[in-house]
């Protein structure tokens, strides 16, 4: 995606907005780490360690809705920080020109993070991460093009030490998955800490200020790399998810079809009796006499009423033998009392679903009316 579609993404964003759900939970997150900040140093503070909150809010509120709530979230966290943490407390005024500037490196951090987010939220396929070493080489390159610029340009070093790690993380992160985002994290604390960290050139740390701030780094990248992965993973699932359901709808509406084409050619009642309840359900067919003698639901009992006297224990005595034989499939012919007060003759050709015990479970069956007339034996 070239600059120019990006920005006309984020524009097209802009003009559209985002759902109100999406401003509301940017709002919730922020007051939330608020919360949290104010229960961690009731009295205020100008050290780093408080914006984590305010860092994980922005994160989750742009990866969830976009670049406008995340945007929000990240002017709110910027009102959050200098009312009710920096001094003087509950004032937007900062006094203290560090922690002014470090409130400015946050604002600059918070919107990389939502550039990261625009490019995790639009970049990831359905495509799973690569395997083996080969998901590791994207490693050096990312690490080294995140380094390179603020050792050519010292004083974005200074002002940004931790520029560009945020992409080089979720690059690494989208190209191989987890792990690789974790190493990558660890690398460009380490790099960051040991070239534009006094003292330079060693890993030691020399202020507890310089501790928070890499160590603040540090869980954000594996935050970071923790979120672009679930999005992708999700991302993945809701696909698959989709794929599924449209497969299972398309299904459906096949077999609703054919069962609606059987029953238009079809001249047979298809049925099925539950041997446990006594229950049997009936799948008419378009036009036969039997479909109108019977209901679509009835008992076994209430079926054997209707059988002529002089079949029913002939019937009832057939059923019972296939059954008590073990056989699968078997046949039998009776009449049956029609509404019109006359009895038609019917042939059954029933099948007995048998457990794993070869008890008998079911009998699934169709009954046709065994006809004489010339169109029965029309093709």
């Amino acid at each position: 995606m070239s600059i120019l579609t990006t920005l006309r993404s984020w524009a097209r964003q802009i003009r559209e907005g985002a759902r109100a759900q999406d401003y509301a939970v940017a709002f919730g997150l922020v007051a939330l780490a608020t919360l949290v900040n104010l229960l961690a140093w009731p009295r205020g503070s100008d050290q780093d360690g408080h914006y984590f909150a305010l860092v994980t809010a922005v994160i989750i509120s742009a990866l969830r809705g976009g670049i406008v709530p995340g945007l929000v979230a990240t002017a709110m966290a910027s009102l959050s920080s200098s009312y009710f943490t920096l001094s003087p407390q509950f004032s937007i005024n900062v006094t203290a020109p560090s922690a002014r500037e470090r409130l400015g490196l946050f604002i600059i951090e918070a919107l990389l993070l939502n550039v990261v987010a625009h490019f995790i939220r639009n970049h990831h396929t359905s495509k799973p991460p690569g395997v083996g070493l080969w998901r590791y080489l994207a490693i050096p390159f990312a690490v080294g093009a995140a380094t390179v610029p603020k050792l050519i340009f010292p004083e974005l070093a200074q002002e940004l030490p931790f520029a560009f790690n945020y992409a080089a993380v979720c690059a690494c992160a989208w190209l191989g998955g987890l792990m690789p985002g974790i190493v990558a994290t660890g690398l460009l604390a380490g790099l960051t800490k040991y070239l534009f960290f006094e003292p330079v050139y060693s890993l030691s740390v020399a202020s507890q200020s310089d501790t928070i701030r890499v160590g603040l780094f540090v869980v954000e990248g594996l935050l970071l790399t923790l979120l672009g992965n679930s999005h992708a993973n999700l991302k993945r699932f809701a696909a698959n998810a989709s794929a599924r359901a449209r497969t299972y709808v398309v299904a459906a509406l096949n077999k609703e079809t054919n069962s609606a084409a059987i029953r238009a050619v079809s001249r047979d009642t298809v049925w099925e009796w539950e041997l446990e309840t006594g229950e049997i359900v009936r799948t008419p067919s378009w036009q036969d006499r039997i479909s109108i003698a019977l209901p679509v639901r009835e008992t076994f009992a209430s079926w054997i009423e209707r059988i002529h006297p002089e079949d029913r224990d002939t019937t009832v005595i057939r059923i019972q033998q296939a059954i008590k034989e073990g056989r699968e499939e078997f046949q039998y012919t009776y009449r049956l009392l029609a509404p019109s007060g006359t009895f038609v003759s019917i042939w059954d050709h029933a099948f007995v679903v048998r457990g794993a015990d070869w008890k008998a479970l079911r009998i699934i069956g169709r009954s046709a009316e065994i006809l004489s007339s010339p169109r029965f034996h029309q093709p």
